[in-house]
């Protein structure tokens, strides 16, 4: 009875090991699965450009919800692509299962509505906001003569766009004072004083905001 049942403990062992493995291969090959090149614009290389696509520069180590392990990324905000190093190769992170990202522990991106947004408040009740980062690319222009220089192309930052998420319906409300009265019309006065007083400038300032609603 004693060997049946370390046989037993045996074979269920190896069948977790195994299912883990299996598991563990399948998301590799999901996250590994679509590779690109390093920026993802026009075939352009790193120094072919004033300005930036990027978040930052430099991969840096982060975490996936849903996945195991630590992984070097990238976020193109003007492709609104999530780029994974891994030794010398760049992938594409899929669009599919995966909606939370903590960058560094100075970032976290979330995936709405095959979007993604970055995270400036921390969540309170069942609402966050996040805002979407926006940037511009002008092409490079050749100069008509010789007294003007060649215009190198050229990535400019533009105001990122504010949004109340609420995480239960996954849905975006634009962040200024009328639409969240009409959201919320028993906090009118409240939401008038804040607006008032704040100017919206840092995580504590929406986080004050998200008290107010969410109480």
């Amino acid at each position: 009875m004693k060997k049946v049942s370390i046989l037993l403990l045996f074979l269920i062992g190896a069948s977790l090991f195994s299912q883990s493995t299996v598991l563990h291969n399948l998301n590799h090959n999901r996250l590994m699965s679509q590779v690109v090149n390093k920026i993802g614009v026009e075939e352009m290389v790193d120094g072919e450009y004033e300005g930036s696509p990027f978040l930052e520069k430099q991969f840096l180590p982060s975490t996936i919800k849903g996945e195991s392990g630590t992984y070097l990324l990238r976020y193109n905000i003007y492709n609104d692509e999530l780029i994974l190093k891994n030794e010398d190769k760049y992938f594409k992170i899929p669009k599919e299962g995966l909606d939370y990202f903590n960058i560094d522990n100075k970032y976290i991106i979330r995936l709405i509505n095959n979007t993604y947004y970055l995270q400036s408040s921390k969540e309170k009740g069942h609402y966050v906001i996040v805002r979407k980062e926006n940037v511009k690319f002008t092409q490079a222009k050749a100069s008509n003569n010789a007294y003007e220089p060649n215009r190198a192309a050229k990535f400019s930052n533009n105001k990122p766009d504010y949004f109340l998420y609420n995480i239960n319906e996954k849905s975006l409300i634009p962040f200024n004072k009328e639409e969240l009265k009409k959201l919320f019309p028993g906090k009118t006065v409240e939401l008038d004083q804040i607006f008032k007083k704040s100017k919206f400038k840092s995580a504590d300032d929406f986080d004050v905001l998200l008290g107010i609603i969410s109480n």
